[in-house]
């Protein structure tokens, strides 16, 4: 269970986050979307710990999160930036290697290494599991990102935008599997992507936020509507399904390039 409660960040003066309130309870993949620089990423850092935050402003399984020691919170989640920083002389065997540190004790178990295996097999890497990452794509290297915290087996996964160097094929590839192993290890995932469609498909709850606050969370057909689309985006859209499997139509830019409630702070003659 993960609490969020009345969470304000600022970097400086600018205010990231404003009273961010939010409750996820079992297993389930959770996406939070939202525009750029509408505080996504910075709510992962903040959940995961890289960014401080008031005392019993984030609860995890009812401990407050400035309570956790290293090493037990990295056995309790795992994260992958947006951004990562890689030693690429590295193999890749040897990155996924890396995630099963927190289980370590100094060296790896046989235990260890049949995790590892198991993974390479899952995330069907077995035939570049030997070259150095530097030779990889940054598609190829951010499965063996997601590859080195599967292996860390921790209950909760943090995934800045996992999918975002990755063809079209490997991002319906990469979120298929993410939502097996999250139901066979019962596992919360909590991604924050800009892909509302692929949100959409593997996605339990969304949540939705704009201008640092959250707009709306729920179900994805209850949260992201043609009405919110236009609210949060600035975007005229229409929603349809395919087999079930619901997709957005981005149809026109609003005017004046804003979002709607951007406009309703304008001056009227901008409205008119």
């Amino acid at each position: 269970m993960i609490q969020i409660n009345n969470l304000n960040f600022s970097y400086g003066l600018k205010h990231t986050l404003n009273s961010i309130n939010l409750d996820f309870d079992g297993s389930q993949i959770i996406s939070i979307v939202g525009p750029n620089g509408c505080g996504k990423s910075t709510l992962l850092k903040c959940m995961c710990r890289i960014l401080a935050t008031p005392n019993n402003s984030i609860i995890i399984d009812g401990l407050p999160l400035h309570t956790y020691s290293r090493h037990d919170l990295a056995k309790l989640i795992a994260y992958v930036p947006q951004h990562p920083s890689l030693n690429m002389s590295i193999s890749v065997i040897d990155a996924i290697k890396i995630g099963r540190t927190p289980h370590m004790n100094f060296r790896l178990s046989k235990k260890d290494e049949n995790i590892v295996f198991e993974v390479i097999e899952k995330m069907d890497l077995q035939h570049m599991a030997f070259t150095s990452l530097h030779e990889l794509s940054g598609g190829e290297r951010q499965r063996v990102l997601l590859a080195r915290v599967i292996a860390q087996q921790s209950k909760i996964l943090f995934l800045d935008e996992p999918t975002s160097a990755l063809d079209l094929r490997n991002q319906l590839e990469t979120a298929e599997l993410l939502r097996n192993i999250q139901q066979e290890q019962q596992l919360t995932v909590i991604v924050a992507i800009h892909d509302l469609n692929l949100a959409g498909r593997f996605s339990d709850t969304v949540v939705q936020m704009s201008n640092g606050k959250l707009y709306s969370h729920g179900a994805w057909k209850e949260t992201i509507t043609e009405e919110s689309i236009m609210d949060v985006y600035g975007v005229h859209s229409h929603i349809s399904h395919v087999q079930g499997v619901p997709y957005i139509v981005s149809l026109k830019a609003s005017e004046y390039g804003i979002t709607h409630q951007e406009l309703l702070l304008k001056p009227k003659r901008l409205q008119s």
